[in-house]
């Protein structure tokens, strides 16, 4: 692109934001996968812009001090001067609009701020936009220096592909390729990077060369380019901000738009929700600064002059961290970035965001996971290594498991912690496992790339992050992962290759991301197991011995998950338990319900908390009230972690960058460290809530040791109230300390004290000398003059060195007063570069009690989900009662649920069921010992609704809540499975055959005697003998096996083949029949009306009414009549061909006479 010439109009942003755009229609959303999206914008430039009228603004200079903001700029309407607007493409100087910044302030500096500030009050999606396909972009010209341009009223109007990108050859669709100069259709193709022809390059100015520099290393992100105070977006970039932000094209030959610097987050927050990847890039230097590098450095080239700028964050989702330039975080649950590896083996059985310096707030609560997965295949089965991490927080997650050939632990995982951003090895993954992650997790970004190995992995580690020193030692949590018999840690243990490998692949993406330090510097790791991994299938010889065989966290698997609707959909079971006060505790709920509790102990002690609190409504209200009022405790002390990191302060490009919002960000920063201790102070009043409480597990969460488990923090948190002044920080954005807080600061004010103590001996000195009163006069490099009165003024000796007079009084220095001063600046220089890092370490020192702050974070979550649990037994309408949770060796498994409802089914109405399976050896109801009951009754009748009460009272029990029952008890339940709905896997090439097939084959598998199984109509999809054979066998097996099951059927022959089995108990939905009429021909058969009781009834169901379905749904009564027909016939011959083979099997005539005697055709 060649330099435009001073007659082209200038594309000068602060322009354009002098105006308020006007409000046209929002912006269609964007639903196309996230990863073409941006390429797809290289050509999207179909929109209309009104003209616009160009109001001469000035931009500030980046050497002003970083604490102005762009309303602070000076503007002169009574004599306006003649002002270059320089673009980017400027020799000497990157600022938007240079010019003299110390005119007089005037009325007009007013109206341009309101302008500017108006032009950003709209959200993103609510800014003008036309959908029209021309763009008519203002043509008013700015002034030259040189000469007078006159501004054009006609505007400009830009067709689309108009734009200097669009017209770029290689630059078509079919012509981009990577850096390495590979196209799209190559295995090996990186679409991240852009080959830039060299000869382009060089016809291009200094500016436009470093942006081209920096999008073909990144060409799959958005660059947000700084500019002065302004993040500005170029060529295919401007269209994104054009489509999906609202903003309007700037004047010029190339696509142009973008925002200021105040604006960042919420800018750079909107796009990443929307699936891109953003890269800020910022001015590391003055253009003051740069003409001193070039200086110094004989420097003259054109190419040379240009300010020098670097990428300092990159943003997604899943990759993102708290920075100094974030507010806060909206959503409470968790973004995770996950990192997977695969390896496969033959197996038996089975198988970014932290938010940067300028993001003010993301959407989201939830945590949004970055995932890293790493795979080995062999025979089909895999082998992953997995890493996840929720990057607000830091907290690693690694693990190594063998799946089976349908990924059902991998699965699982997904499920358990939804990837937001997932990272997978390109050349090792399997395509069976790619498809899977492209299936499952199709709104999560997945990123190809080549992994570290594991040995690079820990290399890496040790150089960069925890060995260091001689003293550096690997994180407690990562120890586990290396291998003992090598003793730097270079080695992965032989069972976590893959883990390690995983941990390479995220580590690796937050470098790029440049998160990496401030996140791997918490040296926070957990292992991580499937669910599942300690409730392997049981032998018989087990299930005899009756002995507890899970974990302490009851399974549910993905498949579960879904089915029983326990969390994502809406109006799941996540959602009608989420009455959670605080974010942390929205996070915890939700992997309490995706793991209930197995372990008795942490049952009853959740169920005495609850019941406490449920009959203490006032304490709650004045718990929540406290707990309400809470920031995100959670995030903001990872945040003041990462601000407090020494090494980030003094080698991130952050530490560098130039920013005129500095100001706002270091009040943003004292405001968060100063909400984050008022918080821990608010809680601190929990503890005398509760002092008189008296259930084990309330007494943990708010009382000190002995008694509790509540980190005593008072004397830390009073050291840190009491060591600077609030009031003043809030007021001026930093920090003050007061004495004993900070050692380097004591020792500077110490000095400057001495100092002065030094200046007022000299003082008095001097006095008696010339027997008079003498003062210190003059400031800046001119203090400490001596003023001594006329008349006294003869006594001065040649070393008096007279600096000045004024009347009655002459001034004087000494070699005293000149080496007082040069001491005094040089303290006073101390003291300035102290204060600059002084937040800094504050926050390090904060920090160094993080374990006691994650402690008490962790209890208040907790205590937060006890109150949530309390306030929806409360919401419901009918009876509640504590389920009774036991498990003894002896004991039969068994679930007695009397009169429940279903927890997500808030209806007055609603039709409450008994459900009984198995039970105590001797005693309840008959039938009791039946632990599968075969469910059957009219379609709609409410198997379906039932089977998922069933599973989730389950659940709510052993999460230690209420649940909606007159009574309910169970023995503990290791793991639920299901089988409910129909349907297909398109994506995975599936038919709902199969995929029923599947999940039926898990349960077989490794169901125990433990499990509660729910079976929803097994067998559709084939032909009805395959089916009901199919369903017989599985009936019977589990019947053998002696897990509670509900298996439903509309397989009547199933239920006269089982009606005899001693483990199993027949039930259907109870309904009313009745006949309307008779039938309207010979032959015919009358129609029957059906009345859904609800009710669960003892006994089979003799025909499922299917036709009353196909009435309700609206198929034409001559089709339904036919149809009844045929229905009939079958029956006959059904029950003709029953009774000959019951006649052959008779052995004496009474039994023949009996038979004919039922026989009803």
């Amino acid at each position: 692109m060649s330099k435009r010439n001073s007659s082209a109009a200038s594309n000068t942003l602060f322009n354009y934001f002098t105006k308020t755009p006007p409000s046209n229609k929002k912006p269609k959303p964007n639903n196309d996968d996230s990863n073409h999206k941006l390429n797809n914008s290289l050509f999207n430039v179909k929109v209309e812009n009104k003209k616009r009228e160009r109001v001469p603004t000035p931009s500030p200079e980046p050497n002003k001090d970083a604490s102005d903001s762009e309303e602070e700029v000076a503007i002169s309407v009574k004599k306006r001067k003649r002002i270059r607007l320089n673009p980017i493409d400027s020799d000497d100087s990157d600022v938007e609009n240079k010019v003299d910044n110390k005119l007089e302030k005037s009325k007009g500096e007013v109206s341009i701020k309101k302008k500017l500030q108006e032009s950003f009050k709209y959200e993103p999606n609510e800014s003008p936009k036309n959908d029209k396909t021309k763009r008519i972009i203002s043509s008013n010209m700015s002034q030259s220096k040189k000469e007078d341009i006159p501004s054009q009223d006609s505007p400009i109007i830009a067709d689309e592909g108009n734009w200097t990108h669009c017209k770029l050859d290689w630059l078509k669709p079919e012509n981009i390729r990577d850096v390495k100069k590979r196209k799209a259709d190559h295995p090996d193709y990186d679409k991240s990077t852009l080959f830039v022809p060299p000869e382009f390059m060089k016809q291009q100015t200094p500016a436009h060369k470093q942006w081209w520099e920096i999008k073909s290393k990144h060409f799959d992100s958005v660059l947000f380019f700084k500019v002065g105070k302004f993040y500005e977006l170029y060529h295919m970039d401007a269209a994104v901000g054009v489509n999906e932000l609202g903003f309007s094209y700037m004047k010029g030959e190339f696509a142009h738009s973008g925002f200021p610097e105040s604006a960042y987050s919420r800018m750079a927050s909107t796009l990443v929700s929307k699936g891109y990847k953003v890269v800020r890039v910022e001015q590391t230097e003055t253009p003051d600064m740069m003409q001193e590098r070039c200086k110094n450095s004989g420097l003259s080239s054109k190419s040379d002059k240009v300010v020098r700028r670097e990428v300092c964050q990159v943003s997604v989702r899943g990759a993102r961290a708290l920075g100094a330039q974030d507010a806060a975080l909206a959503p409470a649950a968790a973004e995770y970035m996950l990192a997977v590896a695969e390896e496969v083996c033959q197996v038996s059985v089975r198988g970014a965001r932290a938010l940067g310096a300028q993001d003010a707030a993301l959407a989201p609560a939830a945590a949004e996971y970055m995932l890293s997965v790493a795979e080995e295949e062999s025979n089909g089965c895999s082998t992953y290594g997995v890493c996840f991490i929720d990057t607000t927080i830091g907290q690693f997650h690694l693990g190594q498991f063998t799946d089976d050939k349908h990924s059902s632990r991998l699965l699982t995982t997904l499920a358990h912690y939804p990837p937001a951003l997932i990272i997978y090895d390109r050349k090792s993954t399997t395509a069976r496992t790619s498809k899977l992650l492209s299936t499952h997790c199709h709104n999560a970004r997945r990123e190809q790339t080549s992994m570290w190995t594991p040995e690079k992995t820990l290399k890496i580690l040790a150089e960069k992050y925890y060995r260091t020193n001689v003293d550096g030692d690997w994180p407690e949590g990562l120890k586990p992962f290396l291998h003992e018999g090598d003793a730097l840690g270079l080695t992965p243990a032989s069972n976590c290759y893959l883990a390690v490998k995983a941990l390479g692949g995220c580590v690796s993406y937050l470098t790029d991301c440049l998160l990496d330090i401030q996140i791997l510097g918490m040296s926070l790791f957990e292992e991580y197991s499937p669910p599942d991994v300690l409730n392997s299938t049981m032998l018989l010889e087990d299930k005899v011995e009756n002995e507890w065989k899970g974990g302490n966290t009851m399974v549910l698997d993905a498949i579960t998950l879904r089915n029983l609707r326990i969390v994502l959909d809406e109006g799941c079971l996540y959602d009608k338990l989420n009455y959670c006060s605080t974010p942390m505790g929205k996070r915890l709920l939700y992997q309490w319900v995706c793991s209930p509790s197995c372990n008795l102990a942490v049952i009853k002690e959740r169920q005495e908390a609850i019941k406490t609190l449920f009959e203490n409504q006032e304490l709650c209200q004045d718990v929540r009230n406290i707990l309400t009022a809470l920031p995100d405790l959670e995030r903001l002390l990872a945040k003041i972690h990462a601000l407090g990191n020494l090494k980030k302060s003094q080698s991130h490009p952050d530490s560098r960058a130039i920013f005129y919002e500095e100001k706002t960000y270091s009040k943003r920063k004292v405001l968060d460290f100063i909400s984050v201790l008022n918080g821990f102070t608010a809680v601190l009043k929990l503890t005398d809530l509760f002092s008189d409480i008296e259930p084990v597990l309330l007494r943990h969460l708010t009382q000190f040791s002995p008694v509790g488990k509540f980190p005593d923090y008072r004397e830390t948190l009073k050291f840190f109230k009491e060591s600077f002044n609030q009031q003043e920080a809030e007021k001026e954005g930093r920090i003050l300390p007061g004495t004993g807080v900070d050692r380097e600061y004591d020792d500077i004010l110490q000095v400057i004290k001495d100092l002065e103590d030094e200046l007022k001996q000299y003082l008095v000195k001097q006095e008696k000398y010339f027997k008079c009163r003498i003062n210190y006069v003059g400031t800046d490099k001119k203090r400490y003059q001596l003023e001594i009165p006329q008349n006294a003024a003869a006594k001065a000796g040649p070393e008096y060195h007279l600096e000045g007079a004024r009347k009655g009084f002459k001034k004087f220095s000494t070699d005293e007063t000149k080496d007082f001063l040069a001491r005094m600046i040089a303290a006073e220089e101390q003291k300035s570069n102290v204060l600059k890092d002084l937040s800094r370490r504050i926050f390090e020192k904060f920090s160094s009690s993080y374990n006691q702050w994650e402690t008490a974070t962790k209890c208040l979550a907790t205590l937060d989900i006890l109150l949530a649990l309390t306030e929806f037994a409360r919401q419901q309408s009918g009876d509640i009662c504590l389920p009774q949770v036991t498990f003894e060796k002896n004991q039969e498994p068994y679930l007695n649920i009397t009169e429940g409802r279903h927890p997500c089914i808030l209806l007055d109405e609603f039709i409450p069921n008994s459900t009984v399976l198995g039970g105590v050896a001797g005693e309840g109801p008959e039938g009791a010992s039946r632990r599968l009951l075969l469910l059957t009754g009219p379609n709609m009748g409410g198997k379906s609704t039932l089977m998922r009460q069933v599973g989730l009272l389950a659940v709510l029990a052993h999460l230690g809540s209420y649940v909606p029952a007159q009574e309910c008890s169970m023995s503990l339940i290791d793991r639920i499975f299901t089988r409910l709905g129909a349907s297909d896997d398109i994506l995975s090439g599936q038919s709902t055959f199969l995929v029923e097939m599947n999940e039926t084959a898990a349960i077989v598998k490794h169901a125990t005697l433990h499990s509660l199984v729910l079976l929803d109509e097994l067998g559709r999809g084939t032909s009805t003998y395959d089916g009901t054979a199919i369903a017989s066998g599985v009936c019977a097996e589990l019947a053998a096996r002696g897990c509670r099951t509900v298996f439903s059927t509309h397989y009547h022959s199933l239920v006269h083949h089982l009606a005899a089995h001693p483990a199993v108990l027949l039930g259907h939905m109870a309904c009313m029949v009745e006949t309307e009429g008779e039938g309207e021909g010979e032959g015919e058969v009358p129609e029957e009306s059906i009345t859904f009781l609800y009710k669960l009834t003892r006994g089979a169901c003799p025909k499922s009414y299917g036709f009353n379905a196909a009435r309700l749904a609206g198929v034409p009564r001559d089709v339904t009549a036919r149809a009844r027909l045929v229905s009939r016939r079958l029956e006959l011959e059904a029950a003709c061909a029953r009774a000959a083979r019951d006649l052959c099997k008779a052995t004496s005539a009474q039994d023949i006479r009996n038979l004919l005697a039922a026989l009803n055709i």
